[in-house]
C-alpha cells in the first residue's frame, strides 16, 4: 500500500511541476525550448528516482529467473 501512495504522490508532483512550467512558458518568463528541456530532464529524474525507490536493483527487462541468477553470483 505504501508503494501505491509513493507512486501516486510522485505522479501528483510531476503533474503539478508540468502545469507550473506550462504556465511559466505561456506567460513568457522562460523560452519554450528551455522549459520543455527542463520538464523532460526533471521527469526523467523523477521516474528514475521512483523506479530505484520502488524496485531497487531489479532491471525492467529481466525475468525472475535472470534476477535470481544475477543475485546468486
Amino acid at each position: 500500500m505504501r508503494e501505491q501512495e509513493y507512486a501516486m504522490t510522485m505522479l501528483l508532483i510531476m503533474t503539478t511541476m508540468n502545469v507550473f512550467l506550462g504556465i511559466i512558458m505561456v506567460a513568457g518568463f522562460i523560452p519554450i525550448e528551455y522549459g520543455m528541456s527542463l520538464a523532460f530532464f526533471a521527469m526523467c529524474g523523477m521516474i528514475w528516482k521512483c523506479k530505484v525507490d520502488l524496485m531497487g536493483n531489479v532491471r525492467l527487462w529481466e525475468n525472475p529467473k535472470q534476477y535470481r541468477d544475477r543475485m546468486e553470483k
